[in-house]
């Protein structure tokens, strides 16, 4: 009677295929990348260069992610480069999932969901949610995933990201199938895969080949099934990802083991066994041998069965695989039972129950585990949405405090703008008065100049009088008139000018004193005359004195304020 195997299917659940950018080299393998990193001399560029190698084909399964990621992250670090961080955590968080430890992976995830948000990167928090979300599925946790990878699958949709699209396309079918909803799970495969196929997205293609074939399987299509693994060989063969193809052709003998198509069986399993020894990887070395075992125990060949099940169970043996030790054990203690040699089948029944206990303990390890684990996401959880609460009480204190200070701020420009508006009205005021003084000024001094010029007439013909007249004491009378009516004259006209510029410009008599003490009264007018930018001549006119006698006065006054050759006086005075 043909026995039935379930297919044993390779899933890549997270896998976004990134576009190199315009590096030398951009397939390389991982010996010749330290050469290249060494010529990157931009650390933001070597950042980015190693995250777009780890996203090669091949590369992002293999155990030296770590070491160029952590290398990412900590050159990332050093200069502050946050997406450089970011990204470089999603590859940790991939690596770490792959491996089981959920608990790192998890941390990793939510760290850089949290940068991602603050800075609203949404790709990369598209990433984040859909690494949360896979641990979720492995955890069977399979209404929280659905929720971060719906979360996901909205975020690559805003930004139009095909591969992301795709992707989580896909994590959401898993969920499905997970769920044993195997058409739902249909639908979100083919979904994703004609995305993948439209957008050239060879990774992502395979992949969902994969997805649908275990499907298939699950529903006793064996010839689809097979057909869809064939597509991902392909697929696989030009991206030389050995471990892949070894998988797909794995994969394959079981479908063919299922058909009955034993020795076809034997030649994929043989093809499959070839690339897992070149890779030295010993859980798919000794899986093949048992699916040795299983196919010459249908074709009756018990000889090479019971080698090919020791062959597992040695090979097993040296790393603990339980589960494939359990499978050839028993298979040997059937094979035995049947050929009545009930002393080596009891031997095998023995190591099969001491593989089973140790499952056993395993499965119990890992159910606490998986408690522990949700325990611990469900506190961070809690955590988080307390601390989204309180970030967002702060937020709406901060949102009323800014419309409060706002209005505040109103009411002050407001009060601002009322007394400005004030002040201006009073500086116009005193503007506009001081206008005014300056015109009584000027117009001042143009009285002055024109009583001076009427002295002078009165003055020049009291002398022609004194030069007429014949009595010595007429004469006198008349000089003494002349010298009291300049003199009395002279005095009201200074005091008068005085107090009008002393008005237009106050404390320019005292800030000069205060400076230069040793100046005297006719120099201050002197000064003062020169502020109103007046030339000689027009002192001349308004003092009555000659103007080489202005000019020495001047060049005393120089003299007195220290003042350079190159330095004018007018502009001096008017600065003071």
């Amino acid at each position: 009677r043909a026995m039935k195997f379930k297919l044993i299917i390779f899933f890549t659940f997270y896998c976004l295929l990134c576009h190199l950018k315009a590096y030398p080299q951009a397939n390389i393998n991982k010996d010749s990348l330290d050469n290249i990193l060494s010529k990157i001399e931009n650390p933001k560029e070597k950042v980015d260069f190693i995250i777009d190698f780890l996203d090669e084909p091949g590369i992002q399964y293999s155990d030296s992610i770590v070491n160029y990621a952590n290398r990412a992250f900590q050159i990332a670090q050093r200069i502050n480069y946050h997406e450089g961080i970011i990204n470089a955590m999603i590859k940790l968080a991939n690596y770490d999932f792959r491996r089981s430890n959920y608990k790192n992976a998890m941390a990793l995830a939510q760290q850089a969901k949290e940068m991602s948000e603050d800075l609203n990167m949404d790709k990369e928090l598209a990433q984040s949610l859909s690494i949360i979300g896979t641990i979720y599925t492995e955890l069977d946790e399979y209404d929280k995933s659905s929720q971060y990878f719906f979360k996901s699958l909205k975020l690559f949709e805003k930004i139009d990201y095909k591969s992301g699209i795709a992707s989580s396309l896909g994590d959401i079918g898993m969920d499905f199938y997970y769920q044993n909803e195997l058409n739902k799970a249909l639908k979100y495969f083919n979904k994703s895969l004609e995305i993948a196929n439209e957008n050239n997205l060879l990774t992502e293609v395979k992949r969902q080949y994969n997805n649908l074939a275990v499907v298939y399987q699950e529903k006793q299509q064996y010839d689809s099934a097979i057909v869809y693994l064939r597509n991902a060989l392909e697929i696989n063969i030009k991206l030389g990802d050995k471990l892949a193809q070894g998988i797909n052709l794995f994969n394959i003998g079981f479908g063919q083991m299922n058909q009955e198509n034993f020795e076809l069986a034997l030649q994929s399993f043989q093809q499959s066994f070839n690339l897992f020894m070149e890779l030295n990887n010993s859980m798919h070395i000794a899986e093949c041998y048992v699916n040795f075992g299983f196919c010459y125990t249908f074709k009756n060949d018990t000889t090479k069965s019971i080698y090919y099940f020791n062959k597992a169970i040695e090979e097993s043996q040296k790393h603990n695989f339980y589960r494939l030790i359990s499978i050839s054990a028993k298979s040997l203690d059937q094979i035995y039972t049947q050929k009545k040699d009930t002393l080596s089948a009891y031997k095998y029944v023995v190591i099969e129950k001491n593989a089973n206990d140790s499952l056993v303990n395993l499965q119990k390890q890992k159910h606490v585990s998986k408690l522990e684990l949700q325990y611990l996401f469900e506190k961070e959880e809690l955590q988080n949405k307390l601390a989204q609460q309180t970030k967002n009480a702060v937020q709406l204190i901060i949102i009323f405090s800014l419309i409060s200070g706002l209005i505040i701020l109103g009411l002050l420009f407001s009060k601002h703008r009322l007394k400005s508006k004030y002040l201006g009205l009073e500086k116009e005021k005193i503007e506009s008065e001081l206008n005014i003084k300056k015109r009584e000024l000027t117009v001042n001094l143009l009285a002055l100049v024109k009583k001076n010029e009427i002295l002078t007439e009165i003055s020049e013909k009291l002398i022609h009088l004194e030069q007429n007249a014949k009595e010595i004491e007429i004469k006198k009378a008349i000089i003494q008139i002349s010298q009291e009516l300049r003199h009395s004259a002279d005095d009201k006209m200074m005091s008068e000018f005085s107090t009008r510029f002393q008005e237009v410009h106050a404390g320019f008599y005292e800030k000069l004193l205060k400076d230069y003490p040793e100046l005297t009264q006719n120099e201050l007018k002197i000064c003062a005359f020169l502020r109103l930018n007046m030339s000689t001549k027009e002192i001349s006119e308004l003092t009555g004195q000659r103007g080489p006698t202005i000019d020495h006065a001047r060049y005393r006054l120089r003299k007195k304020l220290n003042l350079s050759s190159d330095t004018n006086l007018v502009t001096f005075l008017s600065q003071i």
